[in-house]
């Protein structure tokens, strides 16, 4: 009806008018961002509300080239209008470089937003310069609930539960390491969280900086801790060399089987699309475990930010309805999605009812315990890539550990510290 109402008042102007129509043409807009498949079409769902509401229309391209697309296009003067990131290391550079536009206030409602994802939202800076259009909780472990209710809350109870499904003839780990261009990324995941929640905040925050060594005895002991968890024998489905063959989502297939490939799947929350409906009440999750039983909650989180590249009121309309309530309801609500919104009054809009897994999801995403952004995410798009690398060279070898670890220092030294988001965690 609004559009309508538009477009009926754009035609008696241009009848007033020869060049009437020409000088009340609605804006085109370019966006840029990494969904294809069937996150475009959820997307894209979001971008035609938003054409609904103001008569603007978008151009979207999606890639999952979208940091070397963006590059060029920038370098080339001709960047998109709006571009979605699901690195926010890589938001935050151009806005370093004043190539990404800073926010009006008001873009986005501060009654909506946590502390927490306010400052985040900022990349380091004084003003804010993203919005989020989705996010990832990924510090959780995921467990078939048939099999076992057990919630362990420290290491070592995540330990001992790794050898009694072992002892009782069952395959714990769900594990798979293959990724196309980003293989490793999983095992990427599984060491961040160890360093967080048994290093502490402080030496995360130190290590995504820069400023804490790889071969610093903290983060050595992270990758020393989970070669050990999936060391054991039979901890893993397929073995270590499986885990390499694997793709990432193929490893929870057999899952549910009865019996079960395996039971414990370290993913983010887009796992739960591969598992089955939550009305069956078949899987649950546990917070990854941290050092100690009663330790400050930490979680590790995912999220695609949209930053403004051209500076345009048709531009900036585009990013306020991004950040609000009606456009953040649009892609969690579809059949099937598994897409998370940081918005609290999404979270408290009864959206999740009948979902009790995605409720607690999304309570966490926008509660008040400490949020840190995914180091991989934040790191230098070099030092992230040999990253995952390391992560299948010690997979395929844990000998080799200082070898990967002194290599990581390497490509770290050659890399400028201040290309590094000042805040990567917030609470």
């Amino acid at each position: 009806m609004n559009r309508a109402k538009a477009l009926i008042a754009t035609l008696l102007l241009c009848a007033s008018s020869v060049t009437g129509c020409a000088a009340f043409a609605a804006p085109t807009l370019t966006v840029l961002g990494p969904w294809t498949g069937g996150e475009e079409r959820a997307f894209r769902t979001v971008l035609s509300r938003f054409t609904e509401r103001t008569g603007i229309e978008v151009r979207y391209q999606g890639t999952r080239a979208v940091n070397q697309v963006l590059q060029a296009d920038v370098q080339k003067g001709q960047a998109p209008d709006v571009a979605a990131l699901p690195s926010a290391g890589e938001l935050a550079r151009y806005a370093r470089s004043n190539d990404l536009i800073p926010l009006r206030s008001g873009t986005l409602s501060e009654q909506q937003y946590g502390q927490q994802w306010r400052q985040l939202l900022n990349l380091g800076k004084a003003e804010r310069y993203a919005v989020p259009v989705k996010a990832d909780l990924k510090s959780v472990v995921w467990f078939n609930a048939r099999v076992s209710d057990r919630k362990p809350r420290t290491w070592d109870e995540l330990r001992t539960l790794t050898s009694d499904l072992i002892g009782r003839g069952l395959t714990p780990w769900c594990l798979g390491l293959e990724a196309n261009s980003t293989s490793g990324w999983p095992g990427t995941d599984w060491i961040e969280d160890i360093l967080l929640r048994q290093a502490g905040l402080a030496n995360y925050q130190k290590w995504v900086a820069g400023t804490l060594p790889w071969t610093s005895p903290e983060v050595k002991q992270a990758w020393s801790r989970w070669g050990e968890l999936i060391g054991l024998p039979g901890a893993v489905r397929g073995g270590q060399s499986g885990a390499l063959l694997t793709y990432f989502l193929d490893a929870q297939k057999t899952m549910f089987d009865s019996p079960p490939g395996c039971v414990l799947e370290h993913l983010p929350s887009f796992a739960i699309g591969g598992y089955p409906p939550e009305s069956q009440q078949r899987f649950d999750f546990f917070p990854f475990p941290a050092t100690v039983a009663n330790g400050p909650p930490a979680f590790h989180v995912g999220v695609n930010l949209a930053g403004m590249f051209r500076d345009s009121n048709a531009g900036r309309e585009l990013m306020a309805f991004l950040a609000s309530e009606e456009a953040q309801k649009i892609w969690p609500g579809l059949d099937g999605s598994t897409a998370f919104s940081v918005n609290e009054r999404v979270r408290d809009s009864g959206l999740y009812d009948n979902r009790a897994v995605s409720k607690q999801v999304a309570q966490i995403l926008t509660s008040n315990n400490t949020l840190c952004l995914d180091a991989s995410d934040v790191m230098p798009g070099e030092l992230a890539d040999a990253f995952s690398r390391g992560v299948l060279t010690f997979v395929a070898n844990p000998s080799r550990l200082d070898d990967v670890l002194e290599g990581l220092d390497k490509v770290q030294s050659g890399l400028p510290t201040q290309d590094r988001l000042a805040v990567s965690c917030s609470r």
